[in-house]
């Protein structure tokens, strides 16, 4: 019988606090539409993996909602839900409600670990660069990475971050990329990695980078239209990724629920320059809306 192992990866949760809707959409009710419609499928999910932005701005508020909705539509499947953090996130409130970290008090500490769910290591690392829209791993993120990656896993390794190292869709001036990707992809390339799991992008995106498979997930609050060259476009829709390790490959399944894909905004910008490979240096440009 063929051995096979199902989760299921979610990214760009958007949830704002209660009261609030972020995009002209109820993110915290699209979150729980997900779970229902995984509960409707016949799978016996591993595990769930968040790739960040859990939360629209970071608030403690939204993220009190998000642990209420983890608590009520994700926990009751006995697996574990494995969250990772983006550039909408903030780690403080972050590890104080949903970690439960009381005494956490230095925004800067990055939150990065790793986990072996039946036999599959999963490595989630913390692209966040507090106040930019651009993600960065760093030096000693990274090796760490390399370290984690030399001990192997008997059913594989995947990583796991919000920010992607390819671009979208159409050629554009700037996809606020991991700005360390060639870092990145370098320690990839010297390992087996079944796969990348990200988020950031809003739309499925898949490619290969650094050697092995590299995926972006549907959002679950929103989408974006990947045929815009310049600002963007935002979409009613909501996604996710069935992921299936079958003989020691992983397949990768969009999942699409349904919705009338109305436009929520749209917005024009004009790039002038590539961003600095310095994170402290480029601010967050107000046409930014990943």
């Amino acid at each position: 019988m063929t051995d096979r192992t199902t989760f299921v990866h979610i990214s760009d949760t958007h949830i704002a606090p209660v009261g609030q809707q972020a995009y002209d959409t109820d993110t915290a009710q699209n979150l729980r539409n997900v779970a229902q419609r995984v509960r409707e499928m016949a799978l016996d999910p591993a595990c769930f993996v968040l790739t960040g932005d859990l939360s629209n701005h970071g608030e403690p508020e939204s993220y009190e909602l998000l642990r209420q909705i983890i608590d009520e539509e994700f926990r009751p499947f006995g697996v574990p839900v494995l969250l990772g953090l983006g550039n909408h996130d903030s780690r403080l409130p972050f590890r104080r409600i949903i970690l439960g970290q009381s005494d956490a008090d230095d925004e800067s500490i990055q939150h990065y670990y790793s986990t072996t769910v039946r036999g599959i290591t999963f490595i989630m690392l913390d692209s966040l660069v507090p106040g930019r829209v651009h993600g960065f791993l760093g030096d000693e993120q990274l090796r760490w990475l390399d370290q984690q990656l030399s001990e192997g896993a008997a059913g594989g390794q995947i990583v796991g971050l919000h920010h992607p190292s390819l671009p979208r869709g159409v050629p554009r001036p700037d996809d606020y990329l991991l700005e360390d990707r060639e870092a990145f992809g370098a320690v990839l390339a010297r390992h087996d990695v079944m796969a990348v799991l990200c988020g950031h992008a809003h739309v499925p995106t898949f490619g290969l980078f650094g050697g092995t498979l590299h995926v972006a997930a549907p959002a679950t609050a929103y989408q974006l239209d990947p045929s815009i060259r310049d600002g963007g476009r935002g979409l009613d829709g909501v996604g996710f990724n069935l992921c299936t390790v079958r003989d020691g490959r992983l397949m990768v399944n969009p999942v699409a629920l349904p919705t009338m894909q109305r436009e929520l905004y749209r917005h024009h910008k004009t790039f002038t320059a590539m961003p600095s490979a310095d994170p402290a240096v480029e601010p967050v440009t107000a046409g930014a809306m990943l």
